[in-house]
């Protein structure tokens, strides 16, 4: 063979190839017009930001129930877990002696205020000077306030709810002598419960009152219960750079418990943004690019334009900056795409049960 005629073909060959690349021949879509792609609409979503944290459960109100005075009990009026309402009466200490300091201080008021009324009636006839009837009204407020204080003491030897809640464990029997300062029982407010958890001091202007939270429990799986931010602590711990927050939650089915480990999911700063499909963005270095399906003389192109992302949220991204509603957007077929490039919007086939195919060019391709 004529090696100088391979060589003449081989650089023919080689300069066709050339002007080919040169042409535009590779790829052939782009020599044969606008590139198919598919689009979607700037859309209006909600998002918000989503903050995790951990917390321990707490009953609204928690007391133990306790007297002021020693003495013997002679009477109880509750059981283990008994649901009370404010003010039952729940337990009694023996009464005997206090009994009758009550009876002979109310005696002692009768008869001073039976006094200051006769004084009174000598003073309106002249009878008796003002002295007097001062005198006999000074005894009858001491003998009021002396009754006023054996009340009180007896008082203290009964023990009532402070508010409505539920009863732990009774620890004292009829018959046992109880201590100034012994538990009798707790009494728990069950009917809301307090949250306290720690978040990052970074998320301290988006976390505040009224913030809703939503709390989940391994204890109770398969449940999830609502609330609200109630305090946002007034300090930074200066170790863990976070801050104390406080939520309440409704419990009117009584299935919270104190003590209960939560896993808190909180949604701060809930706004109404405009968003568009993950995959539309472009990513170039610390910018992002999408390309907007744009009508000049009546044929689509693609124009390219930077954009200000916020956060990502179910596959959809919010747009700070950038685009408009009604601007709509290249989401497939990136790949083929160019700046100021004609480009053919192709329709999305829905696939069909029992074997339905979607149309070419509907797989995510960039």
């Amino acid at each position: 063979m004529n090696f100088r005629v391979f060589g003449h073909w081989r650089a023919v060959a080689s300069s066709a190839l050339a002007a080919m690349v040169i042409a535009g021949a590779l790829p052939a879509e782009a020599q044969r017009g606008a590139a198919s792609v598919f689009t979607a609409p700037v859309q209006e979503t909600e998002f918000s930001m989503r903050i995790e944290a951990l917390g321990t459960l707490e009953a609204r109100e928690s007391v133990d129930l306790t007297l002021n005075v020693a003495d013997r009990v002679t009477a109880i009026y509750f059981d283990d877990g008994d649901r009370v309402n404010k003010g039952k009466t729940l337990l009694s200490l023996a009464q005997g002696e206090q009994a009758a300091l009550v009876d002979a201080a109310e005696a002692t008021a009768n008869e001073a205020r039976q006094r200051y009324e006769r004084t009174q009636q000598l003073a309106k006839e002249r009878t008796v000077s003002q002295s007097a009837l001062d005198e006999a009204a000074r005894d009858l407020s001491a003998a009021n306030a002396q009754l006023r204080a054996v009340q009180s003491r007896q008082k203290d030897r009964v023990l009532v709810a402070p508010f409505d809640g539920v009863l732990g464990f009774r620890l004292v029997s009829v018959g046992s002598y109880v201590r100034a300062g012994d538990v009798v029982a707790e009494l728990i407010d069950d009917s809301e419960m307090k949250l306290d958890f720690s978040v990052p001091s970074i998320f301290l202007r988006s976390v505040r009152k009224g913030t809703d939270v939503r709390v989940e429990t391994d204890d109770l799986p398969g449940m999830s219960f609502d609330g609200i931010v109630d305090t946002v602590g007034a300090s930074i711990d200066p170790v863990t750079r976070s801050i104390r927050v406080r939520a309440i939650l409704p419990n009117p089915e009584r299935v919270l418990k104190p003590g209960m480990f939560m896993k808190v999911t909180m949604l701060a700063e809930p706004r109404t943004s405009l968003s568009i499909p993950e995959e539309a963005i472009e990513p170039v270095g610390p910018n992002s690019f999408v390309y907007v399906a744009v009508d000049k003389n009546g044929q689509l192109i693609a124009e390219r334009r930077q954009i200000q992302i916020g956060l990502r949220q179910s596959g959809r991204v919010e747009v700070i900056s950038g685009l408009t509603a009604g601007d709509t957007i290249v989401t497939d077929g990136l790949i083929r795409v160019r700046d100021g490039a004609p480009i053919t919007v192709q329709e999305r086939t829905v696939l069909q049960t029992g074997g339905g195919v979607a149309s070419p060019g509907a797989s995510n391709s960039r």
